[in-house]
């Protein structure tokens, strides 16, 4: 029914899926032979050698798995690839950006009616002059 086993059941209870499908990811600590490993519990790991896949892993990348387990901890691939670290750096970076936009238009278009609780549309959206300290005019005191 496409539910593979993940890191907890193959960390948990190893020996039930040999001979079945698995599809999971984890951190490559090893390169030749390639081996995963990846936290299941707090503070407990499952390490997996991965025969068969035809990628370039590098330590510390991110390796994710589609294969058959087989026994003492290995899986063949049928599927692997790899994610660098610095694509996690860059997907964060994204977000980050992203979520500083929606507040952005959510300030700009709503308003917080204080005595109910709740977002009302701004009747005209919100500028950047109209909040800026800088464009406020200053008057200058008679001399």
């Amino acid at each position: 029914m496409g539910a593979y086993p993940s890191s907890t059941e193959m960390g948990t209870e190893y020996d039930a899926w040999v001979g079945e499908q698995a599809s999971l990811a984890g951190t490559v600590v090893e390169t030749d032979p390639v081996t995963i490993t990846d936290e299941y519990r707090a503070g407990e790991h499952v390490t997996l050698q991965v025969v068969g896949a035809d990628v370039d892993a590098q330590q510390g990348d991110r390796l994710a798995v589609f294969g058959v387990v087989e026994e003492d901890h290995t899986i063949r691939a049928l599927n692997a690839y790899t994610v660098p670290p610095s694509n996690y750096l860059y997907m964060y970076a994204v977000s980050f950006v992203a979520g500083v936009w929606v507040l952005g238009r959510l300030v700009r278009t709503w308003r917080l009616d204080w005595a109910s609780w709740s977002l009302e549309p701004r009747s005209t959206p919100l500028r950047l002059s109209n909040i800026s300290v800088w464009s406020q005019e200053t008057e200058e005191p008679d001399a």
